[in-house]
């Protein structure tokens, strides 16, 4: 596989905080990674890194594509609601990344057409709601089609429809040798899309692994008091999940994880395969 980004024992303290604790990890070209882990965790920072829009502390950033620059595409999880319309925005973007009046106009036709944006590119972009806001995000980042698309939380606050509507775009996108980075903590969404998962816990990297079709996992739904540590070997993800908490193990390690769970105090709610489909 191609690798496009290295980052190499990176650390990222603020005001004596650490945010990212010693992260090492590559970018290949044309996967779709999922990076998980609750909120706080540095997901955000770890993308802004990744695009080269934060400092670090300490550590390396390493851009590998044969000497030429590699393009960036980078979606925040918060837009502003700007007074300009979809069309002006797109416009005063491209200008400023040097492209000619030309190939700006031929290039938001497309997008428009694309996103299904056509009746709202002269509406103010304050008037949009959050999911047509993140569909002109998501333009901008993709104005000259980028190497390596970043997306921090691209679904949160949108309803059903705008979520199903932003899958299929992602979906469409994979068609080609864009890669692609989401930082998110709806499990359904990496169950369906991504690649490669990396979790991160209290600024490290926890796991990072393929999703693997010779190999079945289970998911574990259990309720236990949010502070209360759970030390399980072999484990690949844990995570919050509206009441509850869950992990993902192997099939093979289910047992006794389960009975280590009991152990600690918790009450099982679910035990279910993960990834069945895609496992077949």
């Amino acid at each position: 596989m191609e690798k496009l980004i290295a980052l190499e024992n990176i650390t990222k303290t603020y005001y004596d905080k650490t945010i990212l604790d010693n992260i090492s990890m590559d970018i290949f070209k044309n996967e779709l990674l999922a990076i998980t882990g609750p909120n706080g965790t540095g997901k955000s920072t770890l993308l802004k890194i990744i695009s080269g829009l934060t400092s670090i502390s300490s550590g390396k950033r390493i851009v590998h594509n044969e000497g030429e620059k590699i393009k960036i595409g980078y979606v925040p999880d918060r837009f502003p609601k700007l007074n300009f319309t979809p069309s002006e925005y797109l416009f005063y973007m491209g200008k400023l990344q040097g492209l000619s009046k030309e190939f700006i106009k031929v290039r938001c036709n497309e997008l428009f057409a694309m996103f299904n944006m056509d009746r709202m590119k002269d509406t103010r972009i304050k008037y949009l709601s959050k999911g047509t806001i993140q569909k002109v995000s998501v333009m901008q980042a993709v104005m000259v089609e980028p190497d390596i698309l970043l997306l921090d939380e691209p679904i949160s606050g949108q309803d059903s429809e705008s979520e199903s509507n932003f899958i299929n775009m992602l979906e469409e996108f994979r068609k080609t040798k864009l890669s692609i980075v989401l930082a998110c903590h709806e499990m359904y969404l990496v169950e369906k899309l991504a690649d490669r998962v990396i979790n991160i816990r209290d600024g490290k990297i926890h796991s990072d692994y393929y999703k693997n079709r010779d190999k079945q996992y289970m998911k574990i739904c259990f309720s236990l008091n949010d502070s209360t540590e759970i030390e399980i070997e072999d484990l690949i993800l844990e995570c919050k999940e509206k009441d509850y908490r869950y992990i993902i193990i192997e099939k093979k390690f289910s047992d006794r994880s389960i009975l280590k769970l009991l152990q600690t105090g918790a009450t099982i709610v679910s035990v279910n395969s993960y990834w069945g489909e895609e496992l077949g």
